[in-house]
């Protein structure tokens, strides 16, 4: 499923909406071809099937986001979006949160959708 996304601003929206419906193919759909996602624990995604499993991952646990857009700065087709998040979700000793602030790039396809470039849900930190 493709998402048409117009302005930078609204793919935060956008993700976690998904991301709470349990959509994947709505998720997928808002990552460029070539993304590259970086996990809590560190680990860099380069291919579009590890990430759709980390992504499948979230949705198994019952995953629930809350973003907080801060800003984004745009130039040309390029954007940083910063992004305040947090992030419950189901492990083995009961329901667990999490919170940080995300350093994501997005990028506008040959459409003129705008299209998660790279995920950095840590940001600086790590």
């Amino acid at each position: 499923m493709t998402t048409t996304i117009k302005t930078p601003s609204d793919m935060s929206a956008a993700f976690a909406d998904r991301l709470n419906a349990g959509d994947l193919d709505g998720l997928a759909g808002l990552l460029a071809p070539d993304a590259v996602s970086r996990t809590p624990q560190g680990a860099v995604l380069t291919d579009p099937a590890s990430i759709r499993a980390d992504l499948a991952g979230l949705i198994s646990r019952q995953a629930h986001l809350v973003n907080s857009y801060r800003h984004t700065l745009v130039s040309g087709d390029v954007a940083l979006m910063i992004i305040d998040w947090k992030l419950e979700l189901d492990t083995p000793d009961g329901r667990a949160g999490m919170a940080g602030t995300t350093a994501n790039v997005v990028r506008r396809d040959e459409h003129g959708d705008w299209r998660v470039a790279v995920l950095n849900p840590t940001g600086t930190v790590g």
